[in-house]
């Protein structure tokens, strides 16, 4: 068979252009094969986003119906209480100068609470003793005072320092979230004229 024959047999048969449409030895299908490389490569790129803003999201709703549960289980009948009524109760206790002040406010509002229970025919678990109520107003004092710049914050910004401490899953993430108070806290300090937190 001759040179000019085989040239022929080359030029008449589709697939060989098909297959290699660059005409240089698989190049074609080397280039096809980095375009769908690159493809999957985007694809996983974009599960992995798509999965860190679903645990961002998750970890926001679990921060959230921790505040509320916390918000409940801390005021005695809080479940009888609305955010408006919660708010003004932690903000009121914040603002009694003394441990003697805050445990008989904290009595009276059981009191308000049992006869509100009452009233709407439910049901209050048992309201813990004034020397529980007293404890209790140790340890959350001895709590909030190891928060950096506890004075400078809400009852709603202290309570939400601490949900997010306590959802951390790494020590590394707490101090991530402590660095980041401790920036917000001095800014605050600046911005009031004061000196930053010790």
């Amino acid at each position: 068979m001759t040179m000019a024959v085989i040239a022929g047999l080359l030029l008449s048969s589709p697939g060989v252009f098909a297959q290699n449409p660059g005409g240089s030895g698989g190049a074609g299908a080397q280039r096809q094969s980095r375009i769908g490389s690159g493809t999957r490569l985007q694809d996983r790129r974009l599960d992995r986003t798509q999965e860190r803003l679903h645990e961002r999201t998750m970890d926001r709703l679990y921060e959230r119906d921790l505040l509320r549960e916390r918000d409940r289980d801390r005021i005695y009948g809080g479940n009888l209480m609305t955010p408006a009524e919660r708010m003004q109760y932690e903000e009121h206790l914040r603002s009694l100068p003394t441990e003697q002040d805050r445990v008989q406010y904290r009595l009276q509002q059981q009191h308000e609470m049992q006869m509100r229970a009452e009233e709407r025919h439910e049901r209050l678990g048992r309201a813990p003793s004034e020397a529980q109520i007293r404890a209790q107003e140790r340890q959350r004092q001895q709590e909030r005072e190891q928060i950096y710049g506890y004075s400078m914050m809400t009852p709603e910004e202290v309570a939400r320092y601490q949900a997010q401490i306590g959802a951390a899953r790494t020590e590394q993430e707490r101090e991530r979230i402590r660095s980041e108070h401790r920036r917000q806290m001095g800014e605050r300090a600046r911005e009031r004229g004061l000196s930053p937190p010790q």
